[in-house]
């Protein structure tokens, strides 16, 4: 299993920029983090964290940066001169942002999309499972959305942070997801570990991407995986053959034992 590369690994660069540093270091043979080894090109994601609205001109300037890349979308990625926080919670409050989704989507012909769960205000559980029924009825079949978990935060806002969620969203048979295992760092710190949990997701055919990066249990940190000494890490051998696997670690500012790019070129 290869990890493949996020272009999130590449944070407040124009989407542009980033691809370009992504083939870069591709080229080089630096394109690695040491715990999860060389990063492929096979599988690369669209991110909110890149600057610049991403429309078809642009996406086809990615593509011929990446010629050999299937590109796909996540989360509220960029789509609209004014950058908006969309999630599946919201799904009807942003409909024109969810229009605007499918139609990249197929232009792009992405296979899956994983979005953001967002704020236990704005929906209960079972209307976040409907929203994202709704927006796979929007994106025709072609392209499917896959719920991503999120973690514990202060008052308790973001839907499915704890693992009786998580077990809801496993046990909802006609849903696919994404296992971010960095968020899943965080519910195990405030809720304690379920390891049998986290497996059958992973072991799941409706698992369509798991997302890797590190940090302390305390915040979604996003910094790159340093060593192979994470208790994630015996599980990633257990993940569906169908699911991408992404690194999501910051590469601007890694780990102290991992370089920077600037840093692998000199």
């Amino acid at each position: 299993m290869k990890v493949q590369t996020s272009l999130a690994c590449y944070p407040g660069k124009p989407v542009l920029d980033a691809a370009a540093m992504a083939a870069a270091e591709a080229s080089a043979g630096t394109l690695t983090e040491p715990g999860l080894g060389e990063l492929g090109l096979q599988e690369v994601q669209l991110v909110p964290q890149s600057l610049g609205m991403l429309d078809e001109a642009t996406a086809d300037a990615v593509q011929a940066l990446l010629p050999h890349s299937r590109l796909r979308l996540h989360a509220n990625v960029r789509l609209l001169e004014r950058h908006r926080f969309c999630d599946l919670a919201r799904f009807s409050r942003d409909f024109d942002w969810w229009v605007r989704a499918a139609r990249m989507s197929r232009h792009l012909g992405c296979a899956f999309w994983s979005a953001h769960s967002g704020a236990r205000a704005d929906c209960s559980m079972a209307q976040l499972l409907d929203n994202a029924r709704r927006a796979n009825d929007l994106m025709g079949g072609a392209c499917r959305v896959a719920v991503e978990g999120q973690y514990p935060t202060h008052g308790d806002r973001l839907l499915v942070s704890h693992w009786a969620e998580y077990e809801e969203l496993l046990a909802a048979q006609d849903v696919e997801f994404a296992v971010d295992l960095s968020h899943l760092n965080i519910v195990v710190r405030h809720h304690g570990s379920q390891d049998d949990l986290v497996l059958e997701m992973l072991r799941s055919p409706r698992c369509a991407e798991v997302h890797l990066s590190a940090n302390d249990g305390q915040w979604d940190a996003h910094r790159t995986v340093a060593s192979q000494d994470v208790w994630w890490m015996p599980m990633l051998s257990e993940i569906h053959h169908r699911a991408v696997v992404f690194s999501e670690g910051n590469r601007l500012r890694p780990s102290p034992s991992h370089p920077s790019p600037t840093d692998q070129h000199h």
